[in-house]
C-alpha cells in the first residue's frame, strides 16, 4: 500500500523536526590530549567527567589521544611521544579502550582513572578496569599489537584536522568550535550549558543586571 505523497512529506518533515530538536538537546565535546600532560590530566579530573556527570544523557564524549605525538615511519608505524616511551604505551591504550568500551560512561571513567598515574600504563589499566569491571584484555592485546598502532595514527589524522591547528594541550571542542577556549578548559559545564535547549536544572542560572 502506497501512503500519499503529502503525507510521505509531512512524515519527512516530522523526522527532520525530531533530528533538529534531538541535535539542539545534546552537546558534542573532543578533547585532543596526551596522556602524560599534567594540564590534560587535570582537566579530565576536574572539569571533563565532573561536567559530564552531570548530564550523561545529553553529552557525547569524543576523545582523540594523540597530541604533538610524531609518525616516524608508516612500515612498520612507529611513533615519537612528546614525553617519551611510556606516553606512547598510555596513547595506545586509550586509542584500544575507546575502541572496544562500548559504553561511553565506562569508557570515560576508565579514561579518567588511567589518566591519574601513568608510571606504569599496562599495571594501571589492569587495575582500573578491574575496579570498573571492564574486560581488560581485549584492550591489552590490541595496544600490544599492530592494531594499537593504527588506531593511534587514526588519532593523529584526527588531531591534523583540527581548524585552527592544536597549538596547546588539551585542545577542546564544543559542537565542532573551538571558540572559548580558556572558558572550555576552565569551565566546560558552564560553556556545555550555553549550547544545551532546554538546559539541566543543574546549569546555573543568568546573573541578574538589574539594579537594586
Amino acid at each position: 500500500m502506497f501512503l500519499p505523497r503529502g503525507v510521505l512529506s509531512a512524515f519527512g518533515l516530522a523526522i527532520l523536526f525530531h533530528a533538529q530538536v534531538f541535535a539542539d538537546n545534546t552537546a558534542t565535546v573532543a578533547v585532543y590530549y596526551e596522556t602524560l600532560n599534567q594540564t590534560c590530566k587535570g582537566f579530565f579530573i576536574d572539569q571533563l567527567l565532573p561536567a559530564y556527570n552531570q548530564a550523561p544523557d545529553r553529552i557525547t564524549v569524543k576523545l582523540v589521544p594523540f597530541g604533538k605525538t610524531v609518525v616516524n615511519s608508516t612500515d612498520p608505524l612507529t611513533f615519537t611521544c612528546e614525553h617519551g616511551q611510556r606516553e606512547c604505551e598510555g596513547l595506545k591504550i586509550h586509542s584500544c579502550a575507546i575502541a572496544h568500551v562500548q559504553d561511553q560512561t565506562s569508557l570515560l571513567n576508565l579514561a579518567e582513572c588511567t589518566i591519574r598515574n601513568q608510571t606504569d600504563p599496562e599495571a594501571r589499566l589492569i587495575e582500573c578496569a578491574t575496579d570498573l569491571g571492564i574486560e581488560v584484555s581485549p584492550i591489552e592485546d590490541c595496544a600490544k599489537s599492530t592494531n594499537g598502532s593504527r588506531l593511534l595514527k587514526l588519532n593523529g589524522d584526527k588531531t591534523k584536522e583540527l581548524n585552527p591547528p592544536l597549538t596547546d594541550l588539551p585542545t577542546i571542542t564544543l559542537n565542532g568550535r573551538q571558540d572559548e577556549q580558556q572558558q572550555l578548559l576552565t569551565n566546560l559545564w558552564n560553556e556545555i550549558c550555553k549550547v544545551l535547549q532546554p538546559k539541566p536544572s543543574s546549569c546555573p542560572l543568568l546573573e541578574s543586571h538589574s539594579s537594586g
